[in-house]
């Protein structure tokens, strides 16, 4: 309450109590729920509504949780006036707007390939049908329309694959803005002594982390490291010997030293390889 009496201080913004929900864990009984709705003066409890267009409560099943981005995208498909659009006129919709309709819950979410088949599904109706809703004849696969125009297809988004890129992006950020809010944290939770890249596997981690990680093999495949002194680049982990690609080094013998750094085998004094070692 400090805090909020110091916001409302600083910003002149007060927050409407009456308006306001909590949101309790399943392990809070209902008497420390009390207590801090008393402490609080917030006697609402939320988590069935949603804020910025995202469910506030994500347990569950998570296919059913996000149906609601088909329904809304069926909603704009079958329109009235979408029936009378040239196919250069549907391009444009998909691209500018069906496609983007999710995108705001993707960036944090991933969502379950079903729900990523369901929306493909829905828009290559809407594509190949002349008269929605009745079903048109595909005349080739979703995943050749949506290759690049220089390859033949028409550049459409693959919804799954544009998901981690959305996602990846996140962890990029993280990586970026180590002393951004979410970062610190994040990295209080899950990464105290790496980085998010290098981040441990936890029991019951967040929803939101697990799909933030799960992009972390694509953000791999697209990055490089630098080197610099070496100090935080692990020697039989991490790709830092320039082959192509680029590989960690291979022991001859049993690794002895497993948490060995490339700056250990530097001559701080001289600053050259140590050759011996």
């Amino acid at each position: 309450m400090k805090v909020v009496r110091k916001y409302g201080k600083a910003s002149g913004q007060c927050i409407n109590f009456d308006k306001s929900s909590l949101l309790f864990g399943k392990r809070i009984n209902v008497t420390m729920r009390q207590e801090l709705k008393d402490v609080l003066g917030i006697q609402n409890e939320g988590g069935m509504g949603t804020y910025l267009g995202i469910p506030e409560d994500i347990s569950g099943s998570k296919c059913k949780l996000f149906a609601f981005l088909k329904d809304k995208l069926m909603h704009r498909v079958n329109g009235w006036t979408d029936r009378w659009l040239s196919k250069g006129g549907k391009e444009v919709m998909i691209k500018s707007i069906l496609l983007g309709l999710p995108t705001y819950v993707m960036s944090t979410f991933l969502l379950p390939l079903e729900i990523c088949e369901n929306l493909a599904s829905a828009i290559s109706q809407f594509w190949w049908s002349s008269n929605p809703p009745k079903r048109g004849i595909h005349w080739a696969k979703w995943e050749k329309v949506c290759l690049p125009r220089e390859e033949g297809g028409i550049d459409f988004r693959m919804i799954h694959e544009f998901n981690l890129a959305l996602l990846a992006k996140q962890l990029w950020r993280l990586v970026q803005f180590p002393d951004s809010l979410v970062a610190r944290v994040l990295r209080g939770r899950y990464y105290r002594l790496s980085s998010p890249l290098r981040a441990n596997t936890f029991t019951s981690p967040s929803y939101v982390w697990t799909n933030i990680y799960a992009a972390r093999k694509l953000l791999l495949l697209g990055i490089r490291q630098k080197i610099h002194s070496g100090y935080e680049v692990k020697l039989w982990e991490d790709p830092w010997v320039p082959t192509t690609p680029a590989r960690p080094a291979i022991p001859i013998a049993p690794a002895m030293h497993l948490n060995m750094r490339v700056s250990d085998l530097i001559d701080q004094v001289s600053k050259e390889w140590d050759i011996g070692l």
